[in-house]
């Protein structure tokens, strides 16, 4: 039926076309391979799926800015044996029939527990063969195959009126999936006349298929919207684990929509929230902070043997200055420090998928290069490798690959004691972070899965004051300490009026806000004390705040239709 529909289109077309399209490889030689992007991957078992996105290739020795299109879909979903070692040159890649047309930039979501995949939104590439709302779910077969179907919402009625979006914010905790904001237009949803950007955040419930929209005032984004940001969930820290939202611009709900004067969302200040409770919480990150604006880049997450974890974030795009990053970066938790690792030795990466595979390796999958769709990918198949413990890109995965342990140079920053000099937004958010494990290593509160009643017990590293103290005496210093502290800490001014939104320089534009009014916004050489009560937003608690021309008391959900509330509930 999909082969069908698709060359009934081309055949209005012409002849010509057809005949190209009946050429097309899903996976090219390495020879004809050009590139690939916008796809979207997960890790089940033994296998990575790929779906989705973009591909340029040679077609019958004409380069793809010479052919009639100059990417086509991707109509197959893709597997790899990552039980094996292989190289990027001689990799099996497996392809699976899916029955209805490919997309580019798709949600995708993974129940590891029922061991299968959704992929939901999108763009429909070129804008053909748009269909209504479907969310559609893979089911594994365990050696590499599978099957498709689609997976039908217990609340149609709402289901059927979400815009389906593309650009948009996604991550899953064990039973839920998150989507937040991206872009909806006529190639993402059926009948769509205008370009417009989505407020607030969906949530998909993988066990009820109960599916729920909010608005501005139940997303993390308080304020304009988010596009082409990432989400990643973080299953170790506070209670019900934590999704990071990093990156990203914000659009004005009220305007068309504009990249080249969008509002990035820096990479300094970060927001996270928990899925459970729908509390946001925020903090402010030190080290080698990565260089914003920056959206349609990737990210991968490792638990380390500490109890801490990293996220690794790779590639992107700069919509002010109009070029692609070739860098990388590490955010490591608990310490919320970034660290720069090597850039990419193929180039550039727009809108690339990364996954953790082999306890210790990034598999990094496309993106497009300065050169575009005609610019032949340096990474054959566009596939590269990151070893996350020796800090170095390869050609190569390794089955066998030991298990993961912190960078040499991000053991040092923890080694030596800066961990315990991180000036923490709150105490709540200190709370979620911090504790000691048997020897003293500052690693996780208590992760989703351990029993609730631990979290009393856990010690946080700022009341320990730089040691172990023994005896009456040392613990009367320790408590005596501890109160000044707090005394001083509430006796700090939250009027951060005074810090300029000009200190960046070089005209960068506004950074946008994603907290409350009162967050510390680090932009100067100067510095500015954090204030005493900001730590987090309750989700459903009203901003109040308008835009000229229009009421945002009660915001207009991704259906546009009045706001219904979230329940503070688990869904």
């Amino acid at each position: 039926m999909r082969s069908h529909r698709l060359l009934s289109s081309l055949a209005l077309l012409g002849p010509g076309w057809i005949a190209s399209a009946q050429q097309l490889a899903d996976v090219p030689t390495l020879e004809n391979f050009y590139r690939k992007a916008s796809v979207s991957a997960t890790v089940i078992g033994n296998y990575v799926y790929i779906d989705g996105g973009e591909l340029s290739q040679l077609l019958n020795g004409v380069s793809p800015a010479k052919q009639h299109f100059e990417t086509n879909r991707v109509n197959s979903t893709i597997s790899i044996d990552i039980s094996k070692s292989w190289t990027t040159s001689d990799v099996v890649l497996r392809t699976i029939d899916r029955p209805w047309g490919s997309k580019a930039n798709q949600v995708i979501w993974t129940d590891h527990a029922a061991g299968n995949f959704y992929v939901w939104a999108g763009t429909w590439l070129r804008g053909l063969l748009v269909t209504e709302n479907e969310l559609w779910k893979f089911t594994p077969d365990g050696n590499g195959g599978g099957t498709w179907a689609l997976d039908p919402p217990a609340n149609p009625e709402l289901f059927d009126g979400l815009h389906q979006a593309e650009f948009v914010a996604f991550a899953n905790n064990n039973d839920t999936g998150f989507a937040i904001g991206g872009v909806s237009s006529a190639w993402t949803k059926k009948s769509q006349r205008s370009t417009q950007a989505i407020p607030g955040m969906v949530a998909f419930n993988m066990e009820t298929k109960i599916w729920q929209n909010g608005t501005t005032d139940f997303s993390p984004i308080q304020v304009d919207t988010l596009a082409a940001g990432s989400a990643h969930y973080i299953p170790n820290f506070g209670p019900n684990g934590l999704i990071m939202l990093l990156g990203g611009m914000a659009h004005p709900v009220d305007a068309p929509v504009d990249w080249g004067t969008a509002k990035p969302y820096d990479l300094q200040n970060l927001t996270f929230f928990d899925p459970q409770t729908k509390k946001t919480y925020w903090q402010v990150a030190t080290g080698t902070i990565p260089p914003s604006p920056r959206s349609q880049f990737c990210l991968a997450g490792f638990q380390n043997v500490d109890g801490g974890y990293e996220i690794l974030l790779m590639g992107g795009f700069n919509h002010r200055d109009l070029f692609r990053y070739s860098d990388a970066y590490i955010l490591s938790l608990p310490g919320f420090v970034w660290t720069k690792a090597p850039d990419s030795p193929t180039g550039a990466r727009r809108r690339p998928a990364c996954v953790s595979v082999g306890n210790r390796q990034m598999l990094l999958i496309g993106g497009t290069g300065n050169g575009l769709w005609d610019d032949k990918d340096a990474a054959p198949q566009g596939l590269a490798l990151f070893d996350m413990t020796e800090m170095k890109w390869k050609d190569s995965y390794d089955a066998d690959a030991a298990v993961y342990e912190r960078p040499a140079e991000i053991k040092t920053w923890y080694n030596n004691g800066s961990f315990d000099a991180v000036e923490w937004s709150s105490d709540q958010v200190r709370q979620l972070f911090v504790s000691t494990d048997s020897t003293g290593i500052p690693g996780t509160s208590p992760s989703p899965s351990a029993d609730p009643s631990a979290a009393s017990e856990s010690t946080p590293v700022g009341a320990i004051v730089g040691g172990v103290v023994g005896g009456v005496v040392g613990i009367a210093i320790i408590a005596a300490v501890a109160w000044l502290l707090i005394r001083r800490r509430t006796r700090r001014g939250t009027n951060l009026s005074s810090v300029s939104d000009d200190a960046h320089g070089h005209g960068a534009p506004e950074v946008a806000k994603t907290i409350p009014t009162g967050r510390a916004e680090l932009r100067g050489s100067g510095r500015t004390e954090l204030p005493s009560e900001p730590e987090y937003l309750e989700f459903g608690a009203s901003v109040g705040y308008t835009t000229p021309g229009r009421n945002h008391n009660s915001p207009l959900e991704m259906d546009a239709t009045p706001a219904t509330p979230l329940a503070h509930t688990r869904y």
